[in-house]
């Protein structure tokens, strides 16, 4: 996440995004906005001087973080004020990873956060942490797809969401202990430098935003690369006609978007043309690429905006409304809202306006009109719409995923670790006064028709895409009213369990919840090899099996819910220490590489490790690893000298400076099973 939205340069920069560059100017003069914008943000965090500096300035001798006591470094290579920061709005759609990271250890860098406070004098971390010059792509121009899409925007910006909404669950004193609350004639004066506000639970004068003062200024980042997002796809990447980019004429147009206005769009991908132009970043230029349409784009962009809109509703008490996060929505550094969606400039009417659109769109482009079902593609041809005919189960987990999501948020309930919460009933929200002038249902409106969708949609997964004993099928055919195939997937089953729970949690009918269980049940008994210890891909046993991250995923959640909805309850205990030897086991084998072959709990390296290259250990989906996961470059134990190390805690993930990979998930990782 901080590599793609921070340190590789795999996106379009944030120099000039919309909001921040609203004039486009560029050359320095660009520069010159992004740099002042994150210098605001990192003496809000109290991170000046620490982590960040003046621009074109390099960090020498200073007591914490980045100490660099030989005073070496480049100044060029800090022009925003984070040394090698390299802000993006919109990742590529694709990218090679590979990044040539230093080991050295001549800054003394000792990088902190709220999950590892990592005193300054306790241990030293690679030079990367504090300085991202080397964690850029080795050959940008060769490394890139030169294209963004909506899915790619959705997904991460739904990874950054999570996050943000982890890092504003406090604010921080100026050593770096947790503040959740000060006196409310104090709040205005909470990030200001030199502040001498003082939290009730906090140690010394002085409070900040977020969690740390590298998470409170990392939160920010990640909000203005999202509200610039919002600000492109509705004012300069949306369509009318399938073939030139536009935009609505204001935000208040964007909101009342409607079934009867003009079909607007944002398009399945859109290439990008950069340009040097003097500032210390390229210049991008966007054109249609394909005006086609994805149900799973549509379905994390809402995902994306429906998490950021929590932080910026002041009705959720324990997201907007707490301290902690009006602090960055009281006008300073972000605009507050009126909590009305009336077109205000601000995250939270932006928020809203994505979820209105992406929404309205969904139905319009998406729902075949004799089935009333959502079907996974949709190609155009101008404005003509010429819908697929199936339904993938995988996609429509997703979609029941996002639905909710988007009822969550705009109903105030959405919170961080409550997925797994039943929801209360949802009746009106905001967007409701603004009509959809649905034509077959003319008083419907948008929060009943959301309920509406989901609602199918979960009863087409409960009564056709699985059945009583737990079987799970790939997809539906909207036209036939038919399975897609025959075919018996582990990832229909992880799907289908994902769906399942969240109709039980959305509407609390049991049903939902009983036949998740028999899907769970029937995949523990046809795709679980207990001999290799795996999950197949296809009916067990196999000679080979491929993990992507949404296999992963898909896989890990299930067991995940399981655990929370189940075993954790009254009559499930019998299968707690099941799932939780399958989740460490799942975690340890397909992240690590490591086959714990002997049972013994001990990683024997190199020799367990399933992905070993020129006697380094590869990983498995996990490429490689950096401080905060255990990485440092150097292993000190007392009265030895310090080692360079290339697996540092060895779990058979490498330290990315070893790797020349950074901390991400591979596209794939085959496992080949041999039996004996």
């Amino acid at each position: 996440m901080n590599g793609l939205g921070l340190e590789f340069g795999a996106g379009t920069s944030l120099a000039h995004a919309p909001l921040v560059n609203p004039s486009h100017v560029t050359g320095a003069a660009a520069t010159a906005l992004l740099t002042t914008a994150v210098q605001h943000f990192g003496g809000a965090a109290n991170a000046m001087g620490e982590y960040m500096f003046a621009p074109l300035t390099y960090p020498a001798n200073n007591r914490f973080g980045n100490r660099n006591p030989l005073g070496t470094g480049n100044p060029a290579i800090n022009p925003l004020g984070w040394p090698g920061l390299w802000p993006t709005v919109h990742p590529f759609a694709s990218f090679d990873p590979a990044v040539a990271p230093t080991g050295s250890q001549d800054l003394a860098c000792a990088l902190a956060s709220d999950d590892d406070t990592n005193p300054a004098e306790r241990f030293t971390n690679a030079d990367y942490e504090c300085d991202a010059s080397t964690l850029h792509l080795v050959d940008r121009a060769s490394q890139i797809e030169s294209v963004i899409t909506p899915g790619a925007d959705g997904f991460s910006g739904w990874k950054y969401g999570l996050w943000t909404l982890n890092y504003l669950q406090a604010m921080h004193d100026h050593v770096g202990n947790p503040v959740t609350i000060v006196d409310d004639a104090d709040l205005a004066n909470v990030g200001v430098p030199g502040n001498t506000v003082f939290g009730a639970d906090g140690t010394v004068p002085g409070t900040y935003l977020g969690s740390s003062d590298v998470e409170g200024f990392q939160a920010p980042m990640f909000i203005t690369e999202v509200d610039n997002r919002a600000e492109d796809w509705l004012f300069h990447l949306s369509t009318t006609d399938g073939t030139t980019l536009s935009g609505f004429a204001d935000l208040p147009a964007a909101l009342a978007y409607d079934e009867v206005a003009p079909l607007r769009w944002l398009p399945g991908q859109i290439a990008v043309t950069e340009t040097a132009d003097g500032s210390a970043f390229a210049d991008p230029a966007y054109s249609l690429a394909s005006a086609d349409s994805n149900v799973l784009d549509i379905i994390g962009l809402a995902m994306s905006y429906a998490t950021f809109y929590a932080l910026t509703d002041t009705n959720n008490a324990d997201v907007g409304g707490a301290q902690t996060a009006l602090v960055y929505f009281d006008g300073d550094p972000f605009p507050a809202d009126n909590q009305v969606a009336d077109g205000e400039s601000t995250l939270h009417d932006r928020a809203l306006a994505m979820m209105r659109v992406l929404m309205m769109d969904l139905d319009r482009m998406h729902v075949d009109p004799a089935s009333g079902l959502i079907v996974d593609d949709v190609a155009m041809a101008g404005t003509t719409i010429t819908r697929g005919h199936t339904l993938t189960t995988t996609n429509l987990a997703y979609t029941l995923i996002g639905l909710r999501t988007v009822l969550r948020t705009l109903s105030s309930q959405l919170e961080l670790y409550s997925n797994n919460l039943p929801d209360r009933a949802v009746l009106t929200t905001l967007l409701d006064p603004l009509p959809i002038h649905r034509a077959a249902n003319p008083t419907q409106t948008f929060t009943a028709r959301i309920r509406e969708l989901f609602q199918l949609h979960a009863d087409l997964l409960l009564d056709h895409l699985t059945d009583a004993t737990g079987r799970a099928w790939s997809g539906w055919d909207v036209t036939t009213g038919a399975h897609v195939d025959e075919a018996d997937l582990l990832d229909a089953h992880t799907a289908a369990v994902r769906g399942l729970f969240a109709g039980y949690l959305a509407t609390g009918d049991v049903r939902f919840r009983d036949r998740a269980i028999a899907v769970y049940q029937r995949i523990e008994a046809v795709f679980y090899d207990a001999d290799a210890r795996i999950y197949c891909a296809t009916p067990a046993p196999v000679d080979s099996v491929e993990y992507t991250p949404f296999r992963f995923a898909l896989l890990q959640s299930t067991l995940r819910d399981i655990y929370e909805l189940v075993a954790a309850h009254p009559g499930g205990e019998s299968i707690e220490p099941i799932i939780e030897n399958r989740l460490g086991r799942l975690n340890k084998l397909v992240l690590n590489g490591w086959d714990d072959r002997n049972y013994d709990r001990t990683v024997n390296w190199p020799d367990e490790c399933t992905n070993v290259v020129a006697g380094l250990p590869r990983g498995g989906l996990q490429m490689a690893e950096r401080t905060l996961t255990g990485e440092t470059g150097n292993l000190h134990l007392p009265g030895a000298p310090i080692m360079p190390t290339s697996d540092r805690e060895r779990d058979c993930v490498p330290e990315i400076d070893d790797a020349k990979l950074p901390s991400a998930l591979a596209d794939s990782v085959t496992f080949t099973i041999t039996r004996r």
